[in-house]
């Protein structure tokens, strides 16, 4: 069992704060018997995150190439495209978290004409849903040597750091916006309350040959750490620890095949079991110590 855990922790100073009450006592114990074997930094300005790091290690990669994972064609370069709501205040424009638009079944028919036109089959592009909201688009030759960053990066913040370099990626982008403007989708939205759908992002572009990554991911902290809401980021953090930790616990005390990725904005860790001296178990049987520091490292 492999488990990978994104926005598991950081530096921040609100999540230091909100570690320093959180009590983990089945990652203690796992942290305290295990031993770090692989780490993965993200730099500041890097495209993509820790996790997504880890998870190109697993492929024999060094960049991560997740729309083409999830789209299963090797023969094709792929890219993520995902509708957003971009709100432009005093200090620039933010990027609200993509579950914020609240988006139904009917909203993605509307959605679809979007991509229909700025992608067309005609043009040799494909185009399928990606299982997490949003479309995946694949082309022979038109993604090749295009970079963009992960919409993880952006997600809940600000853009300007993040927009796209390669001028055809703009341009999409411009062209997605014109097209959203003009569908009635959102004049349909604005009396419910509900945040206009006014861009798109494109991200997750590359081509691979291997499978997806033999990992399971555990992403229940994403959208609280998003949404800034560290009190239901720990409530999240204490059913990972109560229900999903003694599996992979229990898995390596059988001899199976066990390891634990916790990532976090800068960093993700990879932990595996280690042969533990007497005096070591010993020491364990009376105290745990605590899993903060780890996960404050990240």
């Amino acid at each position: 069992m492999h488990l990978l855990i994104p926005h598991a922790g950081g530096p921040d100073p609100s999540c230091l704060h909100a570690l320093s009450h959180l009590q983990l006592p089945q990652l203690g114990q796992l942290l305290a018997r295990w031993t770090a074997t692989e780490a993965w930094q993200a730099e500041e300005d890097g495209l993509y995150p820790p996790a997504e790091l880890a998870l190109a290690a697993a492929c024999g990669q060094a960049e991560p190439t997740l729309a083409a994972w999830a789209a299963q064609q090797a023969a094709l370069a792929w890219a993520r495209v995902t509708p957003v709501h971009l709100a432009v205040g005093s200090d620039g424009v933010d990027m609200a978290p993509p579950h914020a638009l609240e988006l139904q079944d009917a909203d993605w028919q509307d959605l679809a004409t979007v991509p229909a036109q700025l992608w067309p089959a005609d043009e040799g592009w494909t185009r399928q849903p990606h299982p997490e909201g949003g479309w995946l688009i694949g082309h022979a030759t038109a993604l090749d040597g295009l970079r963009a960053a992960s919409l993880d990066r952006v997600a809940g913040g600000p853009i300007e750091p993040w927009l796209p370099q390669a001028r055809v990626l703009k341009r999409w982008q411009n062209e997605a916006q014109m097209l959203l403007h003009a569908l009635p989708l959102n004049a349909r939205r604005e009396p419910e309350g509900k945040l206009p759908i006014n861009s798109v992002w494109i991200s997750d572009i590359g081509r691979s040959d291997s499978a997806t990554p033999a990992l399971r991911i555990n992403s229940s902290l994403s959208r609280p750490w998003q949404e800034g809401d560290l009190a239901a980021w720990c409530e999240a953090w204490r059913r990972i620890d109560a229900d999903t930790l003694p599996a992979l616990l229990a898995a390596a005390a059988c001899g199976e095949s066990a390891s634990l990725t916790l990532a976090g904005p800068r960093w993700a860790r990879r932990f595996e079991p280690r042969p533990l001296g007497l005096l070591q178990r010993l020491r364990l049987s009376f105290s745990t110590p605590p899993a903060t520091p780890v996960l404050e490292s990240l």
